[in-house]
Order: C-alpha cells, then structure tokens, then sequence
C-alpha cells in the first residue's frame, strides 16, 4: 500500500559523464556554481578531470571544509556568490556539500542581508515559492547520505542549539552521479560513519509510519549491502568493487528514506551531536538496535528486517553494531563522549523533533529515551 515519488534521475558511471549531464538540462548554462570537499580534491584526479570538464563554463568554485553546516555558513556562502549570477550548480563531496548545494539552489536571488534574515527565510520556507531556485548536479564521494537524492538539506543553528531543514519538492537533484571510486580516498572512520548513517537510513526506512511497498524493497536491499560489505570495504579500502557495493547500499537507502523520511533513531541523534559533538552516522545508529526493540512488534514483516541484517533477534544486531563501531575505532558508550547523567537528561528532553519522532511506529516518552541512553551510557 501507499505511493512511491521520487524524480531525479541517477547515473552510475564515471564522473566524465557530467558533460553530457550539463548538456542537456533543458538549457545551456553560461556560469556554474561548483561546490567542493576541499582538502587536497583540486589536485587529485577527479578534481583535475573535473576542471576540464568545465573548462566551456564560466565557473566559480568554493572548497567545502566544514561538517555539519550552519547557519552561519550558509550566510557566509550566500555572500561569496553574491556578484556570481549561477545558472546551475554542481555538488561533489559528502552531504555537507550537497546540502549546501541544495541550499544555495533554493536561495538563488533571495534577498539575505543577515544571518537573522536567513533565519526567518529557512524557517518560515520563503524560498519554497522562489521562481529563481536553479538546477543541481549531485556528486557524493561517500555512501551515507542519500543527500543526492532527497529534497532537503540539514543546515545546523549552533547558537540557538536547533536543527534547521531547508525542505521543498523542487529541491531534488536534476541528476546524481553515482562514481563509487570516488570514494576509494575517503579514511576508514568516515568510509564507516557515513555507512554507519545509510544503514540508519535504510532501517528506520523500513518500519517508518510513511513506509511502502517500495521504499521497504530498497530498504531491505540497502541493509544487506551495506551490512554484508562493511568490513570488507574497511580492510580493502581501495577495491572499487567492494566500494560500489557500499554505493549501492546508500544509494538505495537514500531512495527508501527520500519517501518515508527517518524516526526516531535521527530524532535522538540531533541533541547528541548538538550536546556530545557526536558525528552523525555514529550518533544515529547508537541506538538504532535499542530503538528497533522497542519497535519490534510494531514492524510490518520484521522477519524480513533481520533476514537483511543476518540476525535472528535484536540483540543479534545490537552485537553487530557493536562490532562494526569497534572495527571503525569508535565506542559504542555514551560515557566515552563525556556524556553524563544530567547531559543525557537534556538529550532526552531535546529528542523530540517534529517529522521524525512522530514518524516511528510507536509513540515514545522521554523516559523511553532516557532508558534508551542510559542503556548505552
């Protein structure tokens, strides 16, 4: 039951394909906008074939060193291009990138003197209506997001301690690229974090309230991928194949999600990277087996769910999880991210976002939460 959307047309190819991708957007852009990782990416060979393959455009380019982009990022950016009249975008790096290309997409023309401006513009989703949002092109270099292929981007307010959402149908990719030796560079704790986020993705997916008969079919395929290729990507990092399983994996998560959006594994993960400075991927699954226990009963065809994780109960996952955190060098107890009794009271306070935690299949309290961290403290 239910219905299934999702627009943007994907290419799993080589990123030499972004000629033909740039020449047929319905018109011909005289200036894009290309937003980077930064780091060492010019001077690597993607970054290099890259420029070349640009090289007809007017084209300005931003390195992107940051994770977890603010508001007051997002400012800043929309100031550097202010005097640069970009008819398109293109995206290459990890969902920071890509949701700082959404972003800039869906502001193009907007007037934003101030960050407080763009405050009132993202929350009160002015740029909806904007007839001048321009067309971008999705390149991830991890597997994790599923930003390539979703409508909305994460722009963080550390100030105000709140998670903002830039959300709008016309925000999705015109196309994403999907080159997974892009991805052969990316270090062992990221390669596994950004996973670590796509298995959440796919298994929140699953048992979400907006959950259908697709999204669940590429959710099911996103776990076992991601599941059955983890430590093999991470003991051979530089095998292409075993990085286009994991590409595959996050891919087909991004497609699940993009229609059922997360629960409350995401829900509780917010506060904790606000409170604890915890890296995504890592704050969401912390609790992903304990939230799926709670869940159990609840979950259309949970037989299924642990088919694709390999496991015949909860506590079996919770073990894999586990295992797959202390592969990546990360712990899998709060109290190693100088959490405490009364930080974990306010996260459990904070844990609550709309769209997300009102989206799982069963209705939790703030004890619920707190029994949840406590259990993993």
């Amino acid at each position: 039951m239910g219905s299934y959307y999702n627009p943007v047309k994907i290419k799993i190819d080589s990123l030499e394909v972004i000629e033909n991708v740039l020449n047929n957007l319905g018109f011909q852009p005289n200036k894009v906008l290309l937003l980077t990782r930064g780091g060492d990416f010019s001077k690597s060979q993607a970054g290099q074939n890259l420029e070349k393959y640009l090289a007809r455009y007017e084209f300005k380019q931003l390195d992107v060193q940051i994770s977890n982009p603010d508001v007051e990022d997002l400012f800043r950016y929309t100031q550097l291009i202010k005097e640069f009249d970009y008819e398109c975008i293109v995206g290459i790096g990890g969902g920071s990138v890509l949701d700082l290309a959404k972003s800039l997409a869906a502001l193009k023309k907007m007037e934003v003197d101030s960050i407080s401006s763009l405050r009132t513009v993202i929350k009160e989703k002015l740029y909806a209506e904007n007839p001048n949002i321009v067309p971008w092109v999705a390149v991830p270099t991890t597997s994790g997001t599923g930003s390539e292929v979703t409508c909305w981007a994460t722009i963080w307010d550390n100030a105000n301690g709140v998670k903002l959402s830039i959300d709008s149908e016309n925000l999705y990719s015109h196309i994403a690229i999907i080159d997974p030796a892009l991805t052969a560079s990316l270090p062992m704790s990221l390669t596994a974090s950004t996973a670590l986020d796509a298995l959440c993705h796919a298994t929140e997916a699953y048992w979400s309230k907006n959950s259908n008969e697709i999204s669940r079919v590429y959710s099911l395929e996103a776990i076992s991928r991601i599941v059955h290729n983890f430590e093999a990507v991470l003991t051979h990092p530089q095998e292409v194949s075993l990085r286009k399983e994991l590409a595959l994996g996050s891919l087909y998560a991004g497609l699940a999600f993009s229609n059922t959006r997360t629960t409350a594994c995401h829900s509780i993960s917010y506060p904790l990277t606000l409170e604890l400075g915890m890296v995504h991927g890592i704050a969401a699954s912390i609790t992903l087996a304990k939230v799926m226990e709670l869940n159990f009963a609840s979950i259309l065809k949970s037989d299924k769910l642990l088919k694709a994780f390999g496991a015949r109960s909860c506590q079996e996952i919770q073990e894999q999880i586990d295992y797959f955190f202390k592969l990546a060098g990360f712990s899998s107890r709060l109290r190693d991210y100088h959490a405490n009794e009364e930080i974990i009271e306010k996260i459990a306070g904070n844990a609550f976002t709309k769209g997300r935690m009102d989206n799982n299949p069963v209705e939790m309290t703030k004890d619920d939460v707190k029994q949840i961290l406590m259990s993993i403290y």
